[in-house]
């Protein structure tokens, strides 16, 4: 039987004023924000807490975005039963359904010592990982080749062909591993200001749309990054969604895209890179989630960013953290809770 961590208003009270601290937020702005609402998600962690507080922190960013214009700061309550939902899905088919949230490789898999998730959604993911267990791409086939490897060993091997998988540590082990221990070290929050080189921009915020007249560019993928844009847009911002030629995420695109536009562009083309370029030019707000050093590879370094808009807000999430031997890793969600005793913990 799972059995569920305690939670409660002030343990989400207590997660929003540490996040709040660690965007550099005015402390005193906390005394806007309240919680309401009864439920907790199934968890042996404190997820509710956890949304609650994430949503509220959202909440207050917004109301002081109002405060700038209106002159005072309206009241922020999070109900925490919705807050739980929409840590879920929020869109629910009508006479259609989604595809699968898993294509017929990725999971778990008991490996000789432990065991390993694989995610294998992407292509090229999936054809590395067949490629370093030598099988076809069947579940039978692939969990009696993952039973022969060392959990480790096969996270390794995986990783370094380019596919994505980890092996499930505790939090202990998470805790002594050399990426925890960089992690740990790390602040909530990297934040870097620069002198501003620009002149404010012209539009107010509006208070029955706060975030209208904002333009963000989105190149994130699954799960964290399209969220928080999909958030931008809906409070009244101007999101365009860039993906490259081919790719698809069909089991969440219709969640994450809600009011965004969305445009394909290759990067690795001179003239992709172009039309970005002039894109930035004109943006407000840029999110992305590549690995460290994937802008960099195509001329699009931080610096060369500022350069075609000084006062542009960068934001961008990294799997493993910017520091440690793991920095550059492919991660997502569910491998992260993998690795750092998450899912072992709740198993």
């Amino acid at each position: 039987m799972l059995e569920h961590a305690v939670t409660t208003p002030s343990g989400a009270l207590a997660l929003a004023a540490e996040a709040w601290a660690a965007l550099q937020g005015d402390a005193s702005a906390l005394r806007h924000l309240s919680l309401a609402g009864h439920g907790d998600l199934p968890s042996v962690f404190p997820v509710t807490d956890l949304a609650a507080a994430s949503v509220g922190v959202a909440g207050l960013a917004v109301a002081g975005f109002i405060a700038q214009a209106a002159g005072t700061w309206p009241a922020v309550q999070v109900d925490r039963r919705l807050a739980s939902f929409w840590f879920g899905m929020s869109l629910r088919p009508d006479g259609w359904s989604l595809p699968p949230v898993w294509d017929a490789v990725a999971g778990d898999y008991r490996a000789a010592d432990g065991w390993v998730r694989l995610h294998t959604n992407a292509p090229h993911h999936r054809e590395a990982a067949l490629a370093v267990l030598g099988v076809a791409a069947d579940r039978e086939s692939v969990a009696r080749a993952v039973a022969r490897w060392d959990a480790d060993a096969l996270e390794s091997a995986v990783v370094e062909r380019g596919g994505c998988a980890a092996a499930m540590r505790s939090t202990d082990g998470w805790a002594h591993h050399a990426q925890g221990l960089a992690v740990r070290a790390e602040p909530l929050v990297h934040w870097q200001a620069f002198a501003p080189a620009m002149p404010p921009p012209r539009w107010r915020a509006d208070p029955a749309r706060p975030l209208r007249g904002v333009r963000g560019l989105d190149l994130t993928r699954i799960l964290a990054g399209p969220t928080a844009t999909r958030f931008l847009a809906g409070f009244g911002a101007e999101v365009l969604r860039i993906d490259p030629p081919g790719w698809d995420e069909p089991v969440t695109v219709p969640e994450v895209v809600l009011g965004k536009r969305c445009a394909r562009l290759d990067l690795r083309q001179r003239e992709g890179r172009q039309v970005f370029e002039a894109m930035l030019g004109q943006a407000d707000v840029l999110v992305h989630g590549l690995r460290p050093g994937a802008l960099e590879a195509l001329g699009l370094g931080a610096e060369r960013r500022r350069a075609f808009h000084p006062g542009l807000v960068d934001v961008s999430l990294n799997a493993y953290g910017w520091s440690g031997p793991w920095q550059h890793r492919r991660g997502f969600d569910s491998l992260v809770q993998m690795s750092s005793g998450i899912a072992d913990t709740g198993m």
